[in-house]
């Protein structure tokens, strides 16, 4: 069987299984917020040369720097996966992509 290192996969000696089955579905607010790393607060990606915090850039949500490894995860760019952060809307809003489903529900 097939191993997670033998495919360079630096972070997981598991075996790899075959994907039986798979389900998705739309996450909670509190679920959102729950998993977010940052609040996005600022449209502003840098500050005097460098990602802004709080800002699309927040270096929280990972590195765009290969010189600069991920403040959340301390990984390189290469390597970190990318973390979420969030925004609050002044009221809820649904995503375009979901509204025909939503309207069946």
């Amino acid at each position: 069987m097939t191993t997670a290192s033998d495919l360079n996969n630096p972070f997981s000696r598991a075996e790899l299984k075959r994907v039986k089955e798979i389900q998705f579905g739309v996450l909670s607010p509190q679920q959102l917020q729950a998993m977010s790393v940052c609040k996005v607060e600022h449209a502003e990606m840098y500050e005097k040369g460098l990602p802004k915090r709080g800002g699309l850039q927040d270096p929280r949500m990972g590195t765009i720097d290969f010189r600069v490894a991920c403040e959340t995860c301390g990984m390189s760019q290469y390597e970190c996966p990318g973390h979420f952060g969030h925004l609050e809307l002044a009221k809820p809003m649904y995503l375009p992509g979901y509204i025909k489903t939503v309207l069946k529900v």
